[in-house]
C-alpha cells in the first residue's frame, strides 16, 4: 500500500530553524537531570528585546501566558472581551478562568471593529481585553492609532489589554511592540512557534512596559515554577542566541510565499485579502469540497465547520520550503471548490 506523504498546512506551525547538531545539543544526562531553569531564558529574552528581566516571563508557549494571565486577572465573574472568530484558546481560557466571554463580531477580512471594541468596553467593562495582531484566522493588523484608541479606552475603564504578537514577526510593520512596551496596563504574548518552528516544546513568553512589572508578577504567581521542560529552555536560547539570520531569511521566504498563494486562490475563484501571518485566509464557495480535494493530493489545510460566522472559510498556513510550496501550488491549479 502506497504511503501518503502528508503535507500539513492546517495548524500554523513555522519549519524548525535549529540544525541536527543544534538539536543534539538539547538533551544531554546533565540537562536531563537538573530542575529547569527558566531565569536563563528569561535573561536571554531580556538582553534580546533590550528590557529589565522583572518585565518579562519564559512561559510554555503563548498559551500558557494566555492562561495565567486570564486566571489571575479575569478570574470567576469577571469579563473578557475579544474579536470573534479569533484564536480558539481565548475562549477556552475563558471557560477554565470561569469568567464571562464577550464577543465583538469580526467578518475575516475585514478591520478590527475598533470603534465597537471600544463602545462594549465601556459598556460591558471587561477586567480584560484581548487582541492579536496579527490576528488569526485572517492575518489582518491592528494599526498604531487603533491599538492607541483600544488601549486608552482600557486605561480609562480599568481593564488590562493584552496583546497577543505571536504572528508579529511576519508582519511588514513591527513598530506595534515598541508602541506597546510604552503603554502603561498592556501585556504582550508570544511564542517561538511560528518564526522560530519550535511549536512541539512549548516555548513563549508575556512582557510587559515599565509600569507594567506588577502584571508580570502577578502572571508568574498564577502558575507553576518548572512549567518549561528543560530540553524547551535549551531550545529557545539556541534558537535565540543561534539562529536569528535564519530567522530573517525564513520570514521573507514566507512573505514570498503568501504573496503567490494569495494570488493563486484569486485566481482560482477565492475571496482573498493581504495576510500579516504566516498563512493566507480566503473564503470559498464549498469549503468542504475544496479541503477534501486538497485532502485527496495529500494537503491538510484548516476550515471551521458548523459556524454560520466562517461558512466558506479556509486558511492555509505558508509551508516556508520551496519543494512543498510548489507542491501546494500545482494542486491549487487543479482544485475543486473554489468557485
Amino acid at each position: 500500500m502506497e504511503q501518503i506523504e502528508w503535507l500539513k498546512l492546517d495548524a500554523n506551525e513555522g519549519r524548525c530553524l535549529l540544525s541536527p547538531s543544534q538539536l543534539a545539543r538539547i538533551l544531554s544526562p546533565e540537562v536531563a537531570r537538573r530542575y529547569p531553569r527558566s531565569d536563563l531564558l528569561e535573561r536571554d529574552l531580556a538582553v534580546f528585546y533590550g528590557l529589565p528581566g522583572e518585565q518579562l516571563i519564559a512561559t510554555a508557549g503563548a498559551d500558557d501566558a494566555i492562561e495565567r494571565a486570564f486566571r489571575t486577572l479575569a478570574g470567576t465573574g469577571s469579563k473578557v472581551l475579544t474579536t470573534v472568530p479569533g484564536f480558539v484558546e481565548f475562549l477556552d481560557a475563558a471557560v477554565r478562568a470561569k469568567a464571562e466571554f464577550i464577543g465583538v463580531k469580526k467578518r475575516p477580512g475585514t478591520a478590527v471593529p475598533v470603534q465597537e471594541i471600544c463602545d462594549r468596553i465601556r459598556r460591558d467593562k471587561p477586567s480584560l481585553v484581548v487582541i492579536a495582531s496579527p490576528d488569526n484566522p485572517d492575518g489582518k493588523i491592528l494599526g498604531i492609532e487603533d491599538f492607541d484608541l483600544v488601549s486608552g479606552t482600557c486605561r480609562s475603564e480599568g481593564a488590562v489589554f493584552l496583546l497577543d504578537l505571536t504572528y508579529l514577526d511576519f508582519a511588514d510593520d513591527p513598530s506595534i511592540l515598541d508602541r506597546a512596551l510604552k503603554t502603561p496596563g498592556v501585556l504582550i504574548t508570544g511564542s517561538f512557534s511560528k518564526s522560530r518552528g519550535l511549536a512541539g516544546f512549548r516555548a513563549g513568553w508575556a512582557m510587559a512596559g515599565s509600569e507594567g512589572a506588577n502584571l508580570i508578577g502577578r502572571l508568574r504567581e498564577a502558575g507553576p515554577p518548572f512549567s518549561l521542560s528543560s530540553p524547551a529552555i535549551e531550545a529557545a536560547r539556541i534558537a535565540l542566541a543561534e539562529t536569528d539570520g535564519a530567522r530573517v531569511a525564513f520570514v521573507q521566504r514566507i512573505k514570498k510565499e503568501r504573496m503567490e498563494l494569495k494570488e493563486a486562490l484569486g485566481a482560482a475563484g477565492a475571496q482573498t485579502w493581504p495576510s500579516q501571518a504566516n498563512f493566507v485566509s480566503a473564503f470559498v464557495a464549498d469549503a468542504q469540497a475544496f479541503c477534501l480535494d486538497l485532502r485527496g493530493k495529500g494537503i491538510l489545510i484548516r476550515r471551521w465547520p458548523g459556524n454560520p460566522d466562517t461558512e466558506g472559510l479556509v486558511r492555509i498556513t505558508c509551508p516556508g520550503e520551496e519543494r512543498a510550496f510548489n507542491r501546494l501550488m500545482n494542486a491549487l491549479r487543479r482544485v475543486e471548490g473554489a468557485r
